[in-house]
């Protein structure tokens, strides 16, 4: 008998806006933890959420009426819109048990759907599998431009209507069914989905904001991490939040204190920076001047000059005091911009003063396009905090490699020079050796030489910036002019001194005298100082070995894996012994159990570790050309998610085999890596919407193979046992977690090109397995017809 051709479109529908929800949700609660957490927690969190898609899938398999995932997709939309209310509310920051465990709810629901949907028998894996792949890239992208429009929490509680929508696709399947009582639950869920899809969730969009609901009390948060300022900042008398801007980059608060003369800009709860009351008259600032920031300032022409990073313009103050007469402004936070202008009339329009250009993007970027020549390229403070979805993601990592600075001293003019003003004495060493090796690469020069070109000094703890430290990596080598101005600003402002020419070279005495080369010099450190690079871009990773928010996620995922392992051999293997141990035949319930063989389980669990590490590498390379996390991560995604969505479509051909698209993988991987290698620096020259058209291209493209192995597999497995793929994609969900985890700490370790080529490991590993299991049965076939005859 056909498949019922109805029901097959209804859960094509109601799996498609479920993951679509989920996926909305996995990126509006990325942007929310980033406020909440500490920026290396918010993909550990946001994993255990998607751990319970794995264990929702298992708990489908036997489970339910044909009405329960219509009621399943309705609880998951009102879960979804009371979490975001509840986040608000009672935001528990220093909880992180609690986020996982109540961002896991909705995953799971989802996973027990799939579960459902893949064990009806009514539609085949590779249709399910393309359903739920494309709404995911659906829902992605419906989430990014929510955040653009209404910021994390709304964009939260908007998700959940497609969670009904689902729901009256689902809900739609159970008329059929026999009985009053059935009946009647089916139009009440139903109406409750209708009536939240087009009354409760638009009048919660428009109503919810002018009542408050989604507002965060910052100064009441217990528990708050030490760079979330933003919280001990609104604790002190007369604080509070003027102004908020919240976007698909980070929520943006200005806050007013008691001083009068200056605001504060948080982005993401932390990374403050100052805003000042100014009337366009420069001598109403010049007491910046005194500041131990502005010393680098006056080292030599800043005539054109760019900030990266420019903040509430206390920067771009300083390069007009210090002479500047063209000074480009870039922010990577349109939050920051909107709020500067929209507060003009406080800091007299500073970012739209004749001299001054404002960009919104990603500084690096914005240099690699352009072909002018600058006097002064300033990087202070530039710490977002804003975390990804890959573990040590942060937007401002790709601004301090190596191969960044080489890019700054070639847009520098000939005397031209590169100021970072640093959060303190180790992470300001980093950047000064990154530069230095930047000079090394670039000059080609001895350590010797490039050392006149640099300075570094420190505030003292008990100045008025303890522990800031002033890194100067100039084109040519300090004028004496230059380091008598250094020697003067360092006495009177107090500072320390830990490198100037010619002066104190203590610092790199044993590479100065030949002792030691650059690369062992940098190494032979109790912090990580050494250059980071494009492959390696972890630079506020500075403790060596694992952090620890890597460590927990270990422990986290080890013990939940072994308590599904534990469950699933107590539900699955134990009973099947026990009842064979009784002897006589098997009774039909122990009969039904699945049975689990190694094979379809590696397989299955090299698949996900495999996605999840080639994806961690697009993302953190695809922020080179985007800049921001949110964004690179959205494009990618979307991008795998509708690619594998056709490959699913098209699983199972002649042509497009679970072979051959194992191998394709491998290839196309490659490829990428080599193009970005070879010509990836030309995407600069092309505007930023183009260059992540492209990149989602040739990243669709990936998608597409990476989406045929997995329902492929998936239903040659459901031929040869019945009710097996829950277990299965319950074990490629769990599985994608361990990938993350470990893509995170290679990377980390070794650098994305060995991530890369672990990713390319697994395909090509179960590509040499399905050659080798199809070369056997090719031979046994052959030798079970010669023995026929």
């Amino acid at each position: 008998m056909r498949p019922n051709k109805k029901n097959s479109l209804l859960w094509l529908i109601g799996v498609a806006f479920m993951s679509a929800a989920t996926l909305g949700l996995e990126i509006a609660l990325t942007n929310v933890f980033s406020v909440l957490l500490q920026y290396h927690y918010v993909s550990f969190v946001v994993s255990l959420a998607v751990f319970g898609i794995g264990v929702g899938a298992y708990a489908a398999r036997r489970s339910g009426a044909v009405g329960a995932p219509g009621w399943l997709c309705a609880i998951t939309g009102v879960y979804i819109a009371l979490l975001s209310l509840f986040l608000a509310q009672f935001p528990y920051v220093n909880q992180l048990a609690l986020y996982g465990v109540l961002g896991a709810v909705p995953f799971a629901f989802f996973g027990w759907v799939m579960g459902k949907a893949l064990s009806s028998g009514v539609i085949s894996a590779r249709y399910i599998y393309a359903a739920d792949l494309l709404g995911a890239g659906i829902g992605v992208a419906a989430a990014y431009g929510l955040l653009h429009l209404f910021g994390g929490l709304i964009a939260m509680f908007a998700v959940s209507l497609f969670a009904f929508a689902g729901a009256i696709a689902l809900f739609a399947l159970s008329r059929g069914q026999e009985g009053s009582k059935q009946r009647k639950h089916y139009r009440y869920g139903l109406t409750l989905s209708a009536f939240m899809l087009l009354v409760g969730g638009p009048i919660g969009l428009f109503a919810g904001p002018a009542a408050g609901v989604w507002d965060i009390d910052f100064a009441g948060m217990k528990g708050a991490a030490p760079d979330k300022t933003l919280v001990g900042t609104l604790q002190s008398p007369g604080a509070r939040i003027e102004r908020t801007a919240w976007d698909e980059f980070a929520r943006t608060d200005v806050v007013v204190t008691q001083d009068a003369s200056r605001k504060m800009v948080f982005v993401g709860g932390g990374a403050g920076s100052f805003m000042y009351k100014f009337d366009g008259n420069l001598n109403s600032v010049a007491g910046l001047a005194k500041d131990i920031e502005f010393l680098p300032f006056v080292l030599g022409s800043a005539e054109k000059s760019i900030v990266v990073g420019s903040g509430g313009g206390r920067d771009i103050l300083y390069t007009l005091l210090a002479g500047a007469k063209d000074v480009t402004a870039v922010e990577l936070s349109g939050g920051i911009i909107s709020n500067m202008r929209e507060d003009a009339a406080y800091n007299g329009g500073l970012l739209d003063r004749p001299g001054v250009r404002t960009v919104v993007g990603d500084g690096r970027g914005v240099l690699e396009a352009s072909n002018e020549k600058y006097d002064l390229i300033v990087l202070d403070l530039v710490y977002s905090q804003v975390g990804g979805m890959n573990g040590q993601s942060l937007s401002e990592n790709y601004v301090f490699t190596q191969e960044a600075f080489e890019t700054y001293l070639s847009k520098l003019n000939a005397d031209g020079r590169i100021i970072v003003i640093s959060h303190q004495g180790i992470e300001g060493i980093r950047a000064f050796y990154t530069g230095f090796a930047a000079l090394l690469a670039s000059t080609g020069g001895t350590p010797g030489e490039v050392a006149n070109n640099t300075a570094l000094v420190m505030a003292p703890e008990g100045s008025a910036s303890p522990n800031l430290t002033l890194s100067v990596i100039q084109k040519s080598p300090l004028s004496a002019q230059q380091l008598s101005l250094l020697q003067a600003g360092v006495s009177s402002l107090g500072l320390q001194t830990l490198f100037l020419p010619q002066s104190y070279e203590q610092l790199l005495k044993p590479l100065l005298e030949g002792k030691m080369s650059f690369d062992k010099f940098v190494r032979d450190s109790d912090f990580n100082v050494y250059p980071t690079t494009d492959d390696r871009p972890f630079f506020y990773q500075l403790q060596p070995g694992l952090p620890d928010s890597l460590k927990t996620w270990l422990a986290v995922i080890v013990g939940l894996t072994v308590l599904f392992a534990v469950y699933v051999w107590w539900k699955e293997v134990a009973p099947v012994a026990e009842a064979r141990n009784k002897g006589g035949n098997l009774p039909a319930k122990e009969a039904a159990r699945i049975k689990l063989k190694f094979g379809p389980i590696v397989y299955f669990s090299l698949l996900g570790i495999g996605y999840m590490c080639l994806q961690l590498v697009l993302i953190q390379k695809t922020m080179v050309y985007a800049g921001s996390p949110v964004l690179s991560a959205s494009v990618v995604i979307f991008a795998m998610l509708v690619g594998g969505s056709a490959g699913s479509r098209f699983a199972g051909s002649r042509r497009l085999t679970a072979r051959s698209s194992l191998i394709a993988v491998v290839i196309v991987a490659i490829l990428l890596a080599a193009v970005d290698a070879t010509w990836g620096g030309g995407l600069y020259q092309i505007g930023i919407a183009m260059r992540l058209v492209l990149i989602g291209i040739a990243v669709g493209l990936l998608g597409f193979a990476l989406g045929i192995p997995l329902p492929s597999r998936l239903e040659t497995e459901e031929r040869r046992q019945a009710g097996i793929s829950p277990f299965l994609f319950a074990v490629n969900g769990i599985a994608g977690i361990w990938g993350s985890w470990l893509g995170s700490v290679v990377s980390m370790e070794a650098g994305l090109t060995l991530t890369l080529a672990a990713g390319c490991l697994c395909y090509l590993i179960l590509a040499v397995s399905v050659w080798i299991t199809k070369g056997r049965k090719s031979t046994d076939d052959n030798s079970a017809s010669a023995t026929a005859s």
